[in-house]
Order: C-alpha cells, then sequence, then structure tokens
C-alpha cells in the first residue's frame, strides 16, 4: 500500500484487521469463483471525501485495484452481491419507459 500519511494519535497497530491478510483474500477469491460479483467500498483514510462505491468480478481487478488506489490507513469493506442483492429485499424494481411512457412487456434480459 503507498503511505500518504498517519495520524500517530490513531494508535497504529500491527494487531488490526488487514483487507490484505491471506483469509481476507481468500474469502473474496472464493467469492469471486463460487458466487460471482463483489460489492465494494473503499474509504480513505482522512480523504476529507465519500466513499467510493463500485463492483467487481474479478479477483485480479481486485487486487489491482488496492494497488494503485489504496493508501496505508483506507478501510475497505467487501460483500457478495448475490447474498445481498437479492429479489426478496429490492427498494425498487422496473423498466424504463419510452418517450410515450411505454415499457416492454418482455425482454430479453
Amino acid at each position: 500500500m503507498k503511505r500518504r500519511w498517519n495520524n500517530d494519535g490513531n494508535k497504529w497497530t500491527t494487531d488490526g484487521r488487514k483487507i490484505t491478510a491471506p483469509e481476507a483474500l481468500d474469502a473474496i477469491r472464493r467469492c469471486l469463483e463460487k458466487e460471482g460479483w463483489i460489492i465494494v467500498v473503499h474509504w480513505f483514510y482522512y480523504g476529507a471525501s465519500a466513499p467510493h462505491r463500485f463492483v467487481l468480478e474479478d479477483f485480479e481487478e481486485f487486487t489491482a485495484y488496492l494497488e494503485a488506489h489504496a493508501s496505508a490507513g483506507d478501510a475497505v469493506d467487501v460483500w457478495s452481491f448475490e447474498a445481498v442483492c437479492r429479489e426478496d429485499n429490492l427498494l425498487a424494481s422496473g423498466k424504463c419507459p419510452d418517450d410515450d411512457g411505454r415499457v416492454p412487456e418482455g425482454g430479453s434480459y
């Protein structure tokens, strides 16, 4: 990980949870192999900005993202898309209408 800076008042430790720990990376790899997509939220350490939220389907793409964009102290949360995004917990669903307000009854999705 790159190092931008660290605030010594935040008690940096070698015992904390690490997204790069073998067990974390193995869980992510297994999820991608067996279930498919993952949802990632990247929180920036003292970033003064909203987190970056995105979806991935490839383990190498995930590790390349960390290498290119994550810095020491950033927090990264990962969920299984399949476990979270289900038909039984949809917030809303529908098709996009045309200029006349019509939507297709069928379609190839």
